[in-house]
């Protein structure tokens, strides 16, 4: 009955872990991974000069000549690069956006509904930093609010370098973190979470700031869906004014919709079998719904149509 027993509690421990594997991009550097909920991150920013196709991605120090950039650059903070050994380099958005992809093979750029999933997964936006921050004042001031980094995500203040002037700022003050998802021409999404607090949220940042990257997989940035949908009605489809989701048979308690860059159009908590979105103010076009469970994450596209 013992060794019954102490067989479980072992096999619940791995099946609890996230054990830690390594990725290398084409620049020789090595990373640890981290598997977080259904998706597998690296656990460090980028520190790569290249392309995957061995491009290299241009150096530009030059504050007039960032701030003035039409294609991808990067750089490391205040010009030090043993703080991009520590933090990784800073690009700007030309970088992420590049069909190259400067994450190693099998490794993209998250898009923002990947950010949002991992925040969701760790609890939501107000205590999701705490759990991704760097724990201790290695790299971070004092109180690094709420870091215990219980996922394993190591996230670092890294700083920026600001768009206009080509200054930098905000090393161990503010962890930011590009995402690939464009909100207009000139800004895009990206993640944020500070010393003085335990939340991590989303923003948008110009395409000229210089910010570090983390890739999340390839395989992973479709989340695990094994429930059985056969249930579920999202009608009509396309859509009008208001969109109806049916069936959810307490399977999901939070539901999103998102354009196809993965921003968030708008969102709802379930409270029943039936959810419904006046969508009569959304530009026509195609959207995606994401459904969160306890399990699992859910998408289904839709048509909405004036």
């Amino acid at each position: 009955m013992k060794k019954n027993v102490l067989l479980i509690s072992l096999y619940l421990l791995v099946t609890t872990i996230a054990f830690s594997q390594t990725v290398t991009d084409v620049d020789g550097n090595t990373y640890n991974t981290i598997s977080i909920g259904n998706q597998v991150w690296i656990a460090e920013n980028l520190k790569t000069k290249k392309f995957n196709n061995q491009d290299p991605i241009p150096l530009v120090i030059d504050s007039t000549l960032w701030s003035s950039q039409t294609q991808a650059a990067y750089c490391y903070y205040q010009e030090d690069e043993i703080l991009a050994s520590e933090y990784g380099n800073l690009y700007n958005w030309y970088v992420v956006n590049d069909t190259r992809n400067v994450c190693p093979a099998g490794y993209h750029v998250p898009a923002i509904a990947e950010w949002e999933s991992l925040i969701n997964f760790l609890g939501g936006e107000t205590v999701a930093g705490g759990k991704l921050k760097e724990a201790g004042f290695s790299h971070w001031l004092s109180p690094n609010t709420g870091a215990t980094n219980s996922s394993g995500f190591n996230l670092l203040p890294s700083g920026w370098r600001a768009p206009n002037n080509g200054s930098y700022e905000n090393l161990m003050y503010m962890a930011y973190q590009w995402s690939s998802s464009s909100v207009d021409a000139l800004n895009s999404s990206v993640l944020l979470a500070g010393y003085d607090s335990e939340a991590a949220y989303t923003s948008d940042s110009h395409i000229l700031t210089g910010l570090p990257i983390r890739c999340v997989q390839d395989e992973n940035s479709s989340h695990i869906d094994n429930l059985d949908h056969s249930f579920l009605f999202i009608f009509p489809n396309p859509a009008n004014d208001i969109l109806n989701i049916q069936g959810m048979k307490n399977a999901y308690h939070t539901v999103k919709l998102l354009d196809l860059n993965g921003k968030l159009i708008m969102r709802g908590n379930i409270e029943n079998d039936m959810f419904r979105f006046n969508v009569s103010n959304i530009p026509s076009g195609s959207y995606v719904i994401e459904l969160y469970g306890e399990a699992e994450i859910h998408h289904e596209k839709m048509i909405i149509q004036h």
